[in-house]
């Protein structure tokens, strides 16, 4: 699975960035396929923390350090996740009270 890179999200900031003439289909499938990626990678490392976290409640784990990190790590991806999703309905917001 592709983690998301500080590079892509430089792509996504700086459109001028040597960036062939897109269609709009093609910019929504490119965006879709971003934000696919992004909540998958959510998902991924949520399981990994349930399943840590599971492990340590079985005894299966004596290594409460990398449950931790695994959680925080969980936590961190949720977080910025909620932070993206608020900016994206807000620019929602924002272009659906303009006036034309």
């Amino acid at each position: 699975m592709d983690k998301i890179s500080i590079s892509s999200l430089q792509n996504i900031s700086n459109p001028t960035s040597s960036v062939a003439k897109v269609t709009p289909y093609e910019a929504q499938e490119d965006f879709k396929s971003y934000l696919k990626g992004a909540l998958d990678t959510l998902s991924e490392t949520q399981a990994q923390s349930n399943q840590a976290t599971q492990g340590l409640m079985n005894g299966n784990m004596d290594n409460l350090h990398q449950v931790m990190i695994t959680a925080e790590k969980a936590s961190v991806t949720m977080q910025t996740t909620l932070e993206i999703r608020n900016k994206v309905v807000e620019a929602y917001q924002e272009i659906m009270r303009m006036q034309v």
